[in-house]
């Protein structure tokens, strides 16, 4: 729950940015990058001792250089290196702790650090409220000893693995050390770092008079600024001399993503880390950071979570809805511009989320004594219609009459393989048997599932989600419906193989997309069912199974917006018949060693085929075929043949069916 209030309360940010208020940089910031045109001209990661010396010279005019990085393996040109971090005499390097080490921190590496740790501790209590680390990764000593000072660049993310917020400070071996960006600001400022900690958190930061506004302990949040404002320069750059960063505050540190120095933050998925840094020593010397108003909107839980039993009063929905959504609408409002213009963070989502199930409560509670009036109605009817119209005829019989309303849905359509053949070779009376036997247990499967049987075509099933009721995890209902329904059909042969001689096959498409729903028809005879490009699709792809040899095919429309867990294999990205945008098609996979390992080794065979590079694609096809007989694998095997003797002209990695 955690996880999920922090992704939607990065709205703020998002919003903040949208209306132009977001943290302005400090202009004399900037980060000199470890970057591909960097790594492209001057060779892979990481760089000889000689090119980081050269690179600290041309930086010697710097008013502050922050490595973050660690020069931890011993390695030729170290003392050139120190000659040159001695010389400039402006540098603070990086080093980082670590929770587990093959050795502990020796008497020289803790005395090493001695000049970079806090001195103004104000201890309320014998123990120490912050997070603490028993092992730490240093710069080689020659390294470590020629610098102005050393800081920690870890950085923690929140439980959904973003990064919102900056620590102040570390314990080590009972002596506290400020992260990097504090010790930016110590040295910029000549303001030392005061705190004041107790047994559980950091009570008090002070930097001169700047307070720092704490958040969760031993934290600051931070103001991100849009990464276009970031002044970023080639480290390449700078080594040629082609830059001049004279009386500037340098961040060295890696951008280039296969360097792995990735944090991802609200604004962006793939943040650098010497980012959070920069953003941090910014907000510092701009004091413009955030306060955390985080107890006084959970004090306000409990009065919302009564707010709601006040509108029992009204008698009407819409009205009690109205002052429901203005209230909700008004407070998030308030977090957003404060957040925006005060710089002042109020968490919304606990104090919404008690008053939307408070005000569900109500409504549930009034709905069952509402619903109790009709319960004869029902009765009387439910012999008649199916229990999802019915539900709907008696919400609003209007509805009766002929149309729709355009809604999303995912679709189901089933179909056995090669049943036109198999129908040749039995008497009616044993086709409608084996027919009625396969029928009826998928379709308790779907309604298990909650989906409504839209109609049997013959041996096929189509089945809708999210119609007429509403399933939030209807594409996870979807897939299940398909895999039981596999399961259920190895079942069901048994007696087959005994009883008919034969067993059946089956394939299976889902497709998740906005459809029209409704009562389709005339008005002396009409059905509920869905029409629409996204029912059309749903039956392409269980056409398509014939061609790649699957028995389950989803359209990224439904894989990329499931819940639970399921073993999806990238299967192809493919423009069906009558369609000219591509889709990207998924097989459903049974949850077993094989297709995990199937699914692995295929995906990167694909990988080949998306970029055009058919030979390698096609050894790794082969491997799959020869190992597993894999289906999908046959296909694109003899399909890369093709493309490999007649390589296309323009190549987007895109297969157009031809079948149905």
């Amino acid at each position: 729950m955690e996880a999920i209030r922090l992704r939607v309360e990065d709205g703020l940010y998002l919003f903040q940015h949208f209306l132009g208020k977001g943290h302005e940089p400090q202009p004399n910031l900037v980060v000199v990058a470890v970057d591909e045109k960097s790594v492209n001209q001057l060779g892979r990661w990481p760089w000889s001792r000689e090119t980081m010396a050269k690179l600290v010279e041309r930086l010697s005019g710097a008013k502050l250089v922050l490595f973050d990085m660690v020069f931890s393996e011993p390695a030729p040109g170290d003392e050139l290196l120190a000659t040159a971090l001695y010389d400039a005499g402006n540098v603070i390097m990086g080093f980082f702790f670590r929770r587990d080490a093959t050795q502990t921190a020796t008497l020289q590496e803790r005395d090493v650090l001695r000049d970079s740790e806090l001195l103004r501790v104000k201890k309320l209590e014998d123990r120490i409220g912050i997070r603490e680390f028993p092992h730490v990764e240093l710069s080689v000593r020659p390294i470590a000893t020629s610098v102005l000072a050393q800081a920690p660049f870890n950085s923690e993310p929140d439980p959904d693995g973003l990064y919102r917020r900056y620590p102040v400070a570390y314990l080590f071996h009972g002596s506290l050390f400020p992260s990097m960006a504090l010790q930016a600001y110590r040295f910029l400022e000549n303001r030392d770092l005061e705190l004041v900690v107790s047994s559980s958190k950091i009570e008090e930061a002070r930097l001169g008079d700047l307070k720092l506004p704490l958040s969760g302990g031993s934290y600051f949040i931070l103001n991100f600024p849009s990464l276009q404002k970031v002044r970023v320069v080639p480290a390449v750059d700078v080594i040629k001399g082609s830059v001049e960063l004279k009386d500037k505050v340098v961040f060295v540190g890696a951008t280039e993503i296969g360097i792995y120095d990735i944090r991802p933050t609200p604004l962006d998925p793939a943040t650098p880390g010497v980012y959070l840094h920069y953003t941090a020593l910014s907000n510092l010397l701009n004091k413009d950071m955030i306060r955390d108003l985080s107890l006084t909107a959970y004090l306000t839980v409990p009065l919302f979570a009564l707010l709601p039993f006040t509108l029992a009063v009204l008698k009407r929905l819409r009205h009690r809805a109205f002052i429901y959504a203005l209230f909700l609408s008004s407070f998030l409002l308030l977090s957003f511009l404060l957040f925006s213009y005060f710089r002042l963070y109020l968490p919304f989502f606990y104090p919404l989320l008690s008053l939307s199930f408070s005000y569900l409560g109500l409504e549930g509670y009034l709905y069952y004594t509402s619903e109790r009036r009709v319960g004869e109605l029902k009765r009387a009817f439910s012999s008649y219609v199916s229990p999802q119209l019915l539900e709907i005829i008696l919400k609003d019989p209007e509805r009766l009459r002929l149309g729709g309303e355009k809604r999303e849905i995912t679709v189901l359509f089933s179909d056995l393989r090669g049943f036109t053949t198999l129908s040749e070779g039995l008497d009616p009376e044993k086709l409608v048997s084996l027919l009625n036997e396969y029928l009826e247990p998928m379709t308790l499967i779907v309604l298990e599932e909650g989906g409504m049987l839209d109609k049997y075509i013959g041996d096929a099933i189509m089945a809708v989600f999210n119609a007429p009721v509403d399933l939030e995890d209807h594409r996870d209902r979807a897939c299940r419906t398909a895999l039981k329904m596999l399961q259920k059909l190895k079942e069901l042969n048994t007696g087959f193989r005994e009883r008919f001689g034969l067993e059946l096959d089956i394939g299976v498409g889902i497709n998740t997309g906005y459809a029209v729903v409704g009562n389709m028809g005339s008005r002396v005879r009409f059905d509920y069912t869905a029409i629409g490009d996204t029912v059309n699709l749903a039956s392409r792809l269980e056409g398509l199974n014939k061609l790649y040899g699957t028995n389950i095919i989803v359209s990224s429309l439904t894989a990329e917006g499931l819940k639970g867990d399921f073993l999806l294999r990238a299967l192809d990205r493919v423009a069906v018949k009558g369609k000219k945008q591509a889709v990207l098609l998924y097989e459903l996979m049974e949850e077993n060693q094989r297709n995990k390992t199937v699914k692995d080794f295929y995906e990167k065979a694909l990988r080949s085929y998306f970029t055009g590079d058919f030979e390698e694609a096609m050894i790794k096809f082969e491997e799959l075929v020869l190992e597993f007989n894999d289906g999908p694998s046959k296909t694109m095997l003899d399909r890369c043949r093709k493309l490999a003797l007649e390589p296309p002209e323009r190549w987007e990695g895109v297969y157009v069916a031809k079948e149905k």
